[in-house]
């Protein structure tokens, strides 16, 4: 019986593998990777500029210590249950070990490479505030996947419990543990860091004890893998189009006023719906108030300079852009729409008028928060090449984008 759910798990991970590969092919070969890789050449350049006049109040060891720490919390396993398993694999729920032994090997290792890079990114900052002893460094980092692995045991184990209460607990306690424990980790107060590993056992040791009589949580992990699955397709949507993806909605009736600025017009049918798909959908707007306030965060945390700015708006105000992109094809599923009184040419005009307004609001707010450190000029200067970018080049580009997903 241990073969043959450990034959199911093989057949499930190459069919995951090859699903992500397929969606990876397109994702990765778009122009938004030659963005990506030039935004980040810029971050690396600013980065190694500011560690330079690294200010010496700033609190490295924290931020790294909370930064780690999300990463850390963070931890699942990757069940890859399907919705049928509830009625075909329960009968096999007393011989699933060997199946649930390799879905969180798989988990633990594929979720190492985000420590990894978190890793490599802090380890200029750590040898600027610190000795630099590169050794050390890698014992560091040794610590973080023995905290990882705690982690990754401790968040099964509270998938046996029932109540979202008990889970949000545990990602509390979790996260203010690892804060404090990579904390005197690098500080090297390892006199601490020793009672924080042995809270740690404690409370490791507790759940599988307690747990030993728990039932497996089909519906739990049948609900936590759709999540996942979604939360990837609609990565892939902003690339090519999606079967599997399912929409989600919230009614917002406080926004409702906004719709009021639609004219009452045939030829403005699909401006009312694009509009009213923005305002309730959390691909959409969600998406966009979230970078918004993120980067608006950034700017101002971080100072920007003119130039830097200006670049970090532009890039803003252009991912926010790609990723509406599929608001194009959000009525596609309604068969209707096809009947509507309505050219195509008035539906995309509806949908570029919607897209440039927001754009627009958010390269205002974007060029505000760069009022401090930017000045005038700098403020100016993200207006002036965010707004040449949303009137002049955004239009073409997203049409050559529908060409190449059609």
């Amino acid at each position: 019986m241990s073969k043959t759910t450990q034959t199911i798990w093989a057949s499930r991970l190459e069919e995951y593998v090859q699903e992500t590969r397929k969606y990876l092919k397109y994702m990765f070969n778009d122009h938004l990777v030659i963005v990506l890789i030039f935004f980040l050449a810029g971050g690396a350049s600013w980065y190694s500029q500011w560690l330079k006049n690294i200010p010496s109040q700033f609190p490295s060891f924290w931020v790294m210590a909370v930064v780690f720490s999300f990463i850390l919390t963070s931890s699942y396993v990757r069940t890859l249950i399907k919705e049928a398993d509830l009625v075909f694999l329960l009968p096999l729920e007393g011989k699933m070990e060997p199946y649930l032994k390799r879905a969180f090997n798989f988990s633990f290792i594929s979720q190492l490479f985000p420590l990894i890079a978190a890793s490599i990114i802090a380890l200029p900052l750590y040898s600027a505030v610190s000795s630099g002893d590169l050794m050390l460094y890698v014992l560091i980092f040794a610590q973080m996947i023995l905290i990882k692995a705690l982690n990754t045991a401790i968040q099964w184990r509270i998938t046996y419990f029932q109540g979202k209460h008990v889970r949000r607990l545990d990602v509390a306690l979790r996260f203010i543990l690892n804060t404090l424990l990579v904390l005197s980790v690098l500080k090297a107060a390892y006199v601490f860091a020793i009672v924080l590993y042995i809270l740690y056992a404690i409370y490791l040791i507790y759940l599988t004890n307690a747990v030993k009589k728990q039932p497996f949580q089909w519906e739990l992990h049948i609900t936590d893998e759709l999540k996942r699955k979604q939360r990837f397709y609609r990565l892939a949507n902003l690339f090519t189009d999606v079967p599997h993806l399912k929409k989600q909605v919230k009614r917002r009736v406080y926004m409702d006023w906004l719709l009021q600025f639609v004219p009452y017009e045939q030829r403005n049918t699909f401006s009312y719906m694009y509009v009213r798909a923005f305002l309730r959908s959390n691909d959409y707007f969600g998406l966009v108030l979230r970078l918004t306030v993120v980067f608006v965060l950034i700017i101002l945390y971080t100072g920007a300079t003119e130039w830097i700015g200006a670049l970090l708006v532009l890039f803003t105000v252009f991912i926010t852009g790609v990723q509406l992109v599929p608001l194009t094809k959000h009525f596609a599923h309604l068969s209707l729409q096809a009947l509507y009184p309505v050219s195509q040419k008035e539906k995309n005009r509806s949908f570029f008028v919607l897209v440039r307004n927001v754009l627009i609001i958010q390269s205002i707010l974007l060029s505000c928060a760069l009022l401090p450190a930017g000045g005038w000029t700098g403020s100016g200067l993200a207006l002036l090449l965010s707004l040449a970018f949303v009137l002049v080049l955004f239009k073409p580009y997203v049409q050559s984008r529908l060409k190449k997903m059609r």
